[in-house]
């Protein structure tokens, strides 16, 4: 079983956006923490035990006794949570996706003049990739056809890569973006990384950087 990774939300008003995080399990017994972070505690740690389990047993397989048992909590308390198992992938899906753009925003706003905005943030998501691969697994899947949800989720997640990508872009790229160019180039980015980290390429990840880049970041001109 992979390694569960408990991520604090980006929020900064929540009951872990101070102090010292909460361990991955929660003391045993009286501990004084108050019931609402606890709860919400426990939703963070099946969300990361969804994107967990996912990358080891994948879409087809993965249950939700698996993603409690990863959590340590009962599935009493994954159903407490959420309604199914695609309600808990899609708020994980969610949750990595403003996760990843999040790392790209961050990354393209601290770069110094004349930097290359594309390539920043390709590398910085190319990274969390790399350190994250099970992350990396569930945004570059394609979404299975059982959860038209999640399919939007995935598509969502493109367009909003595509617009970081063209405000990214020179102001004047010679002309016309053909509409849906920059998504289809973007998904099919995706695809190509999904074949990489299945693969257990993830080291390697960050070498593609400047090919991506010359690929997304080309000149958009309609024909």
């Amino acid at each position: 079983m992979t390694e569960l990774r408990l991520v604090e939300p980006e929020a900064d008003d929540g009951p872990f956006s101070a102090g010292t995080p909460l361990p991955l399990r929660l003391p045993r017994g009286r501990h004084g923490i108050p019931a609402g972070v606890v709860t919400e505690h426990q939703r963070l740690r099946l969300l990361a035990a969804m994107t967990a389990a996912l990358g080891e047993y994948g879409y087809a397989n993965v249950t939700a006794t698996q993603v409690s048992e990863l959590a340590n909590v009962s599935t009493s308390t994954f159903y407490k949570h959420f309604g199914n198992l695609w309600d808990c992938l899609l708020a994980a899906y969610v949750a990595a996706a403003d996760r990843l753009c999040t790392v790209i925003e961050t990354r393209c706003a601290e770069l110094e003049p004349g930097a290359d905005p594309v390539l920043a943030g390709i590398e910085a998501g190319l990274g969390l990739f790399s350190a994250e691969p099970e992350l990396g697994l569930l945004l570059s899947a394609q979404a299975p056809r059982e959860s038209p949800a999640i399919s939007a989720a995935r598509r969502l997640l493109v367009s909003r890569l595509a617009e970081m990508l063209r405000r990214a872009g020179p102001e004047d790229d010679g002309g016309r973006r053909p509409v849906g160019l920059d998504e289809r180039l973007i998904d099919a980015s995706l695809t190509f990384l999904h074949a990489q980290i299945a693969r257990d390429a993830t080291d390697g990840l960050p070498a593609h950087a400047a090919e991506l880049a010359a690929i997304l970041g080309r000149p958009r001109v309609a024909a």
